[in-house]
């Protein structure tokens, strides 16, 4: 019998591979350790011998050979050879499993012997080839199949296989517009046009406080639209540009300050103004009685007929002028502006000395967007210059600011003006730093931005307080603050809050935060872990008071902390933050 030599072309399939190296026992299958027990010769029936494979064959290098050979699943399987015997009758041998097939004779013509790789490869879809009238085998090699490692820490949810049908396509559309609320958003759930919808029912979402709403985190502060009462007073003083008879051409620096040893300079020029028209300012001051209890008396002077410079205040000099305040004495600024506000005055520092040993970019934003709103509904001082004529300067001993000099009233206006654009454009920035940062707890990478979204929100909320108390005092309009404090409330303050409580379900309560450390996932710095930890003592400290602000923080126009403390104390007492329940 005549004995026909074949080559074996390797192939790789999907899932499966071989070492090079000639460790892998699959590879060593096809060269040298070949198993010849499947080759073994019977009675009539050719004998095989195995080829070692060879990258050099002819075609090899062929980027399209190697493809076909590669990834081709309509070509015939390279694992069977076939042989020609002398009694005209083609043989197929599975060189795998050893099994022999006897098919139709074969034509004289192709008698040859094979050559050493498949022909059917070289010269796939050219017309006539001989290869393409044998079927398609199905190949005996068994897939190696890899078991994925499950990622640890991740979870993957809301994760959908196939397409949608056409009315879930239909309602996918409806909701794109209509917007996914919160709750359905950072945990990918399927939401609907429901209001709460289904996903925010009380029965599915019981450790969910957040309102079912569809409004965006950075788009929460709608309820500043229109809102101006931090400056708009002041149009009312008795000035108007129809007193204005024009400018003068020579302007002169005035270097501006809120009391706090910084200073702001400015180009100013004279203003002319018609026959009746004075430019007063007034202000509040609280005193300190004996008894203990405070008193307001108000102050007013007439100022200099001055207005800002051809080019304005620039919002460049004035976020400076911030600056200055934050980088040098923001513990002074505290202490004196707010004159020792229980809690209030603690964590501010605390934010700041966090922010200072971390140098956090984003706490610092937000400890500008509290000195900016504060230094608005200040008034403005100056200097006193060689050209001065008295006009503006505090003769009533009573007044803290006996002998210096109120800036007037149209520096005083633009001044605010400009503070006020840069508080509101600092509170967007602010309100979607904390989107983000929620959206990377929802999205893997858990706690790691937990300490920056508690610090932002606690300012938020402070400043927020301060807003409340500003609209009663200086809005006469019942109704008016009514709806601004209820717009508020509803869903921007609920919102924040919420979103607080569930990312902070596994957290301790702060009075217990030294277990803190050992919690998977929460990774705090050296800083933001001692910061919280001046937080425990603080809340400590303050805990009767603040739970006080539950329920007995009430507008009093003689008291200006009457509403302090009562979206904070809702934050750092409610929620998981006081279960009973911690990590040890």
């Amino acid at each position: 019998m005549e004995e026909i030599a074949f080559g074996v072309v390797s192939t790789a399939y999907e899932n499966w591979s071989y070492d090079e190296s000639g460790s892998d026992p699959e590879y060593q299958s096809f060269g040298g350790g070949f198993n010849s027990s499947l080759l073994s010769t019977t009675a009539n029936t050719p004998s095989l011998l195995p080829l070692e494979v060879d990258r050099n064959w002819p075609g090899w290098g062929n980027a399209d050979f190697e493809t076909r050979i590669l990834h081709s699943d309509n070509q015939q399987n390279p694992f069977w050879a076939d042989v020609q015997a002398p009694d005209d009758t083609k043989y197929e041998r599975n060189i795998w499993t050893g099994e022999v097939t006897a098919t139709s004779p074969a034509s004289s013509a192709n008698s040859d012997l094979r050559a050493p790789y498949p022909v059917d490869y070289l010269s796939a879809g050219s017309a006539g080839s001989e290869s393409n009238s044998f079927p398609r085998r199905k190949s005996t090699i068994v897939k190696r199949t890899t078991t994925k490692k499950k990622t640890e820490g991740t979870k993957r949810v809301g994760r959908r296989k196939g397409p949608l049908r056409p009315d879930q396509r239909h309602q996918a559309a409806e909701i794109r517009k209509l917007r996914a609320c919160l709750r359905c958003k950072f945990l990918k759930k399927t939401c609907d046009k429901g209001d709460p919808c289904s996903g925010c029912q009380p029965s599915h979402a019981r450790l969910w406080t957040v309102p079912c709403t569809r409004i965006n985190i950075k788009d929460l502060g709608y309820f500043l639209k229109d809102w101006k009462a931090d400056y708009e007073r002041h149009l009312t003083l008795g000035f108007s540009a129809v007193f204005v008879k024009g400018f003068s051409s020579q302007e002169r620096l005035l270097h501006l300050t809120h009391g706090y040893g910084h200073y702001l300079s400015l180009s100013a020029r004279e203003v002319y103004l018609r026959d009746g028209c004075d430019l007063g300012v007034d202000w509040v001051e609280a005193k300190q009685t004996e008894s203990g209890s405070r008193v307001h008396q108000q102050f007013k002077v007439d100022t200099a007929k001055l207005s800002a410079g051809i080019e304005g205040i620039s919002s460049a000099d004035m976020m400076a002028y911030l600056d200055k305040h934050i980088d040098h004495g923001f513990e002074d600024f505290v202490d004196a502006h707010f004159e020792g506000t229980p809690f209030l005055t603690e964590f501010l520092k605390t934010t700041y000395r966090c922010m200072v040993r971390d140098k956090s970019a984003v706490l610092r934003k937000a400890l500008r967007f509290l000195v900016a709103y504060n230094l608005t509904l200040n008034l403005t001082m100056m200097e006193a210059g060689p050209e001065d004529d008295g006009s503006g300067r505090v003769q009533d001993p009573d007044s803290k600011l006996f002998g210096k000099i109120a800036t007037p009233v149209t520096i005083n206006f633009q001044v605010k003006y400009c503070l006020a654009d840069i508080w509101r454009e600092i509170h967007k920035d602010l309100l979607q730093d904390l989107g983000a940062f929620y959206e990377s707890v929802y999205g893997g990478e858990k706690l790691r931005n937990w300490g920056s979204i508690f610090f932002i929100t606690l300012i938020l909320l402070a400043v927020w307080e301060e807003m409340q108390f500003d609209c009663h005092y200086r809005i006469h309009d019942e109704a008016a603050c009514r709806k601004f404090c209820s717009d508020m409330e509803t869903v921007p303050l609920a919102t924040l809050l919420g979103l607080f409580y569930a990312i902070s379900q596994k957290l301790p309560p702060i009075a217990e935060w030294e277990f803190a450390n050992s919690i998977s996932g929460f990774n705090p710095s050296e800083a933001l872990r001692d910061a919280m930890m001046e937080m425990r003592s603080h809340v400590i400290k303050y805990e009767s008071y603040l739970r006080s602000r539950l329920t007995d923080a009430t507008f009093d126009r003689e008291d200006f902390d009457s509403l302090s403390n009562k979206f904070l104390a809702r934050l750092v007492l409610r929620g998981n933050m006081t279960a009973s329940s911690h990590v040890s």
